[in-house]
């Protein structure tokens, strides 16, 4: 039985599925090992290479049986995060280790690792660590000290991990917001988004932590500028919009004097907020001009600011804040990083309202990446729009279970007084399945 491991989880006596690829050099031919069903987010250029006749043997086997440490640290060192492992031809994981899907079930969607709600309790542990380490690294640089690049890093790699694993926990969560003035949140959920729609751009993997560590900091330049501007409830007076937008050159500033970030690193920072027609700041560039991640962050950070509550002014709903963006798609943003910014998010991200053709409501609760009009929700009313007892779960891709169901637009939850989060919550702790019960999440 194949199953799906952190490299962590790697012992000696297990067999990793690989390939032997081959390179030609000064005329001979050299051999190196190439994990299959695995992630890699170490630099290029790492690999592990085989001598002797051990190509010969994975060759045959479809693989490699470990027999010493020093073989996986040298998978370790190619950047290797997560190996699928053979327990037909090595030893299993002990019985107080979990694979990171459970292989029993039909396999995950395509473009997914796992199962969305393997990950989904996974992501939300990594975006609260996350999030308290941005926090403390906030910190430390309004108290004058460096900024630890460390952490961010090991932050932006943790995150990366569970993105590639399944991209849908992760973006899920974004739909999470708090009151405060100025946290950590925001650039969490930014960098989740960012993050994502590189995935759907194809960057190489080994790219992906570096995108989401500088994502984290886009905003790192507010903690230079001064409070009683940074959290005035109304609007700015000229001159505070001009030190408002400073920000961005001083996020730059930051990154830039610890030498630890590349130049596209400290685009998406410096960048953020410049638009395609030249109407952005600071440098008014358009177009080409703007580096490609900057693009990405510029579609986050204005969906995730729209759709956040502030002391003077509500949530905008998610649907309304897509139509908003789509709406200056090709002005503002680019064209195909909005196109791909929806094909992160979903057309309707989970915890939207939706009415249904049978005029009951309904949350979104597991998008579905293969049919994105059909996803599963928790249907909370019924047709009289009287609260159900306990909601129903209905796949809307499955024609039986979706009983005819279909969406028919998207509500705001505020204005319907429906808690989102801990309707949310109901859905999933006593939400029961439609006509009947699938066998699978």
């Amino acid at each position: 039985m194949r199953k799906l491991i952190g490299i962590a989880q790697l012992q000696v006596g297990m067999f990793v599925d690989a390939e032997a690829v081959t390179e030609t050099r000064d005329g001979q031919p050299v051999y190196y090992l190439a994990a299959t069903r695995a992630v890699s987010l170490g630099p290029r250029g790492r690999r592990a290479r085989l001598t002797g006749r051990m190509h010969e043997k994975v060759a045959q086997d479809g693989g490699l049986l470990l027999t010493s440490a020093h073989q996986i640290d040298n998978l370790r060192e190619t950047g290797l995060t997560m190996v699928t492992i053979d327990t037909d031809k090595g030893l299993d994981l002990p019985p107080d280790l979990r694979p990171l899907t459970d292989p029993s079930r039909r396999p995950p969607p395509p473009g997914r690792l796992v199962h969305f709600d393997e990950e989904l309790e996974r992501a939300q542990t990594i975006r609260d660590e996350t999030s308290a380490t941005l926090q403390t690294s906030l910190a430390e640089v309004v108290d004058g000290r460096a900024l630890d690049v460390d952490r961010i890093l090991v932050a932006g790699g943790v995150m990366a991990e569970s993105l590639l694993r399944n991209v849908d926990a992760m973006v899920s969560l974004t739909r999470l917001k708090r009151h405060d003035p100025y946290t950590a949140v925001h650039c969490m959920n930014v960098s989740t988004l960012v993050t994502a729609v590189a995935l759907h751009d194809g960057v190489d993997p080994g790219q992906i932590p570096m995108v989401a560590a500088a994502a984290l900091l886009h905003d790192v330049g507010k903690t230079r500028v001064p409070l009683e501007v940074l959290n005035k409830p109304g609007r700015f007076e000229p001159h505070e919009l001009a030190e408002m937008r400073l920000h961005a050159k001083h996020s730059g500033d930051i990154m830039r004097e610890t030498g630890r970030f590349s130049d596209d690193a400290i685009a998406i920072a410096t960048q953020h907020h410049e638009m395609l027609d030249g109407s952005g700041y600071p440098q008014q560039l358009r177009g080409e001009q703007i580096d490609r991640f900057a693009r990405m962050t510029a579609v986050a950070d204005v969906y995730d600011a729209l759709t956040a509550k502030r002391v003077y002014k509500p949530a905008m709903p998610m649907y309304q804040a897509l139509m908003r963006i789509q709406r200056n798609r090709g002005t503002e943003f680019d064209e195909r990083v909005v196109d791909l910014f929806i094909k992160a998010l979903g057309l309707y991200p989970v915890g939207t309202l939706l009415e249904l053709n049978t005029r009951e409501l309904a949350l979104v609760f597991q998008p579905n990446p293969q049919d994105p009009h059909h996803p599963t929700v928790g249907v909370l009313t019924l047709p009289s729009q009287k609260p159900r007892a306990v909601p129903k779960l209905v796949d809307l891709a499955i024609r039986s279970e979706g009983e005819g169901r279909e969406i028919g637009r998207p509500l705001d939850p505020e204005k319907l007084g429906i808690d989102v989060e801990s309707s949310l919550q109901q859905i999933a702790e006593r939400g029961e399945h439609g006509e009947r019960r699938r066998r699978e999440g």
